[in-house]
């Protein structure tokens, strides 16, 4: 599984998460690399940010995407 799902199945309960936690658990990512997985999250509107607060959480379609089947032989 790739980290942008991982991230989403972290943000499933629906509750925001501060940016500490979420890369305290993805620690073996850089941090360059978790802010590019962030952003691209963010630009399709899988998670809401919270940038004066740093932190995040799944939006509606979030919870969609991971409702969804996964593609095999992808």
């Amino acid at each position: 599984m790739k980290a942008p799902d991982k991230i989403l199945e972290l943000l499933q309960d629906s509750q925001w998460h501060l940016m500490d936690e979420i890369k305290a658990k993805f620690y073996f990512l850089s941090e360059d690399k978790l802010k590019e997985v962030i952003r691209f999250l963010e630009e399709q509107q899988l998670i809401k940010l919270d940038r004066n607060k740093r932190r995040a959480k799944i939006s509606s379609s979030g919870l969609k995407f991971l409702e969804l089947p996964p593609i095999k032989n992808f």
